[in-house]
């Protein structure tokens, strides 16, 4: 038979676990509920969606990170490079249109594409070196 004071830690050591998980679990939930927005198709491939923008260091294939920031647009766990060279706005545009946000997190509402590939190649030089993977197309800003 157990002791009273082993008892009385494992019942400690269970209300702790139960509101633990329930407090993940609700904490999940709020923030799920909050970045979740429709995806608009527009045709041809094309959806407006909202996204948080995020700049990250350009980092070498030696591993020297660079003065450059390449824009990605992040969606749940993944961030799609935005390739400005393929897209109808430019990365000034784009700025310019984030600066307008008075918040410390930047979402944009885009017109995009999503397209797998080379990121670096725009002139259809496909010798030289490039970053590959899933990447954007930015057709527009959509203005609320």
């Amino acid at each position: 038979m157990k002791k009273p004071e082993q008892k009385h830690n494992l019942y400690i050591l269970v209300c702790m676990m139960c509101l633990f998980v329930a407090s993940c679990s609700s904490q999940k939930t709020a923030s799920t509920a909050k970045s979740i927005t429709e995806d608009i198709a527009t045709g041809n491939g094309k959806y407006i969606i909202s996204a948080l923008v995020v700049f990250k260091d350009f980092v070498l294939k030696n591993g020297e990170t660079t003065k450059h920031k390449d824009a990605y647009l992040r969606r749940s766990n993944q961030d799609y490079y935005i390739k400005f060279c393929k897209s109808k706005i430019s990365r000034k545009d784009l700025e310019k249109h984030l600066s307008k946000i008075n918040k410390a997190v930047k979402v944009a509402t885009l017109e995009v594409e999503f397209r797998n590939g080379l990121w670096d190649v725009c002139d259809g030089n496909f010798e030289q070196q490039s970053r590959k993977g899933a990447y954007v197309i930015v057709h527009r800003i959509v203005e609320k």
